[in-house]
């Protein structure tokens, strides 16, 4: 395998070196040192998730349901509780083990339901992030309406 400085063209240098380090731009398109097209700027917008979430039953008994993300779907993990009303629960952070180090798992999203009949609503969590929260509260509505608590 040649080094990147002694090809002509990209299918030479086998991604070696700073090839290797490729920018995928919004179209999925990689660009690498060998490229004769102008280079763009690609900006990388920050993370957006919370670590923990704590609701409040404000003015009925729920049930929360929330979801935790992880690398594979099929990891995911689900967390039900019921609160009173009147009455908070934290939902914890929560890692999963990647081997040598840990990942933080997002909360994806919470679920609420009032009583066994009641419809269930949801609200996604990244929504309501402006980059990485230790926690976002939300307070629950007997109309099944989220509130964030600021």
């Amino acid at each position: 395998m040649k080094d990147c400085k002694d090809v002509q063209d990209e299918s030479e240098c086998g991604l070696c070196g700073p090839c290797a380090t490729q920018v995928l731009s919004e179209s999925n398109l990689a660009t690498s040192p060998h490229s004769s097209s102008s280079s763009q700027t690609i900006t990388m917008l920050p993370p957006k998730y919370t670590r923990s979430v704590t609701v409040t039953a404000e003015d009925t008994d729920i049930t929360i349901t929330v979801r935790y993300g992880a690398s594979k779907e099929e990891d995911e993990i689900v967390v039900v509780k019921e609160i009173g009303e009147g009455e908070s629960h934290t939902f914890e952070e929560k890692s999963e083990d990647m081997g040598s180090w840990q990942n933080v798992r997002k909360i994806l999203s919470i679920k609420g339901q009032i009583g066994e009949d009641g419809e269930v609503f949801e609200k996604l969590c990244e929504t309501d992030c402006e980059g990485v929260h230790s926690n976002i509260h939300y307070t629950v509505h007997k109309w099944g309406v989220y509130s964030r608590s600021r």
